[in-house]
């Protein structure tokens, strides 16, 4: 016979457990935030997001009638063949917009590339930044893009 006296059994609720996941919510979702923003504005700062105009396209065809072909230098990254005729180019993986610093993409910039060609998995683009034009292309979501303009040099700034 239990000794209880018939006084009835606490009352289970969920409150300790939304005392919990709440708060952890909330410390996910603002670290989240706030390494998005940092790693965007890292790369921003590091100059690996360029916000100058875009450079011009070319179609396969016209990228060979101008012998580009013929001049090619090949970088391999992360998968992807980044072509040029003249210049250095030097590649990183840079946040991908909306990945909260998670998710990276591959962004290649060039001090003097005359004309690109990117080749990826779904297929190739071709720019022509011009010659003695800073350039920076990134593939994101495996679509390619190019704009003039960069941080990348062979020269260091004494002032600095």
């Amino acid at each position: 016979m239990p000794l209880d006296y018939g006084v009835l059994g606490k009352r289970r609720t969920l409150r300790g457990v939304w005392l919990g996941i709440v708060p952890a919510a909330a410390i996910v979702g603002t670290f989240l935030i706030l390494n998005s923003s940092y790693h965007r504005n890292l790369a921003r700062t590091q100059g690996w997001v360029a916000d100058g105009p875009p450079c011009p396209s070319l179609s396969a065809a016209a990228y060979a009638a101008k012998g580009y072909a013929a001049r090619e230098r090949a970088t391999v990254y992360d998968g992807m063949t980044f072509t040029r005729q003249f210049g250095h180019v030097m590649c990183a993986d840079a946040d991908t917009r909306g990945g909260a610093g998670f998710l990276t993409h591959p962004v290649c910039q060039y001090t003097s590339p005359t004309a690109i060609r990117i080749r990826t998995a779904g297929g190739e683009a071709f720019f022509e930044p011009g010659p003695g034009a800073l350039a920076t292309v990134s593939v994101e979501h495996g679509r390619a893009a190019c704009a003039i303009g960069g941080r990348f040099t062979l020269f260091v700034d004494p002032t600095s």
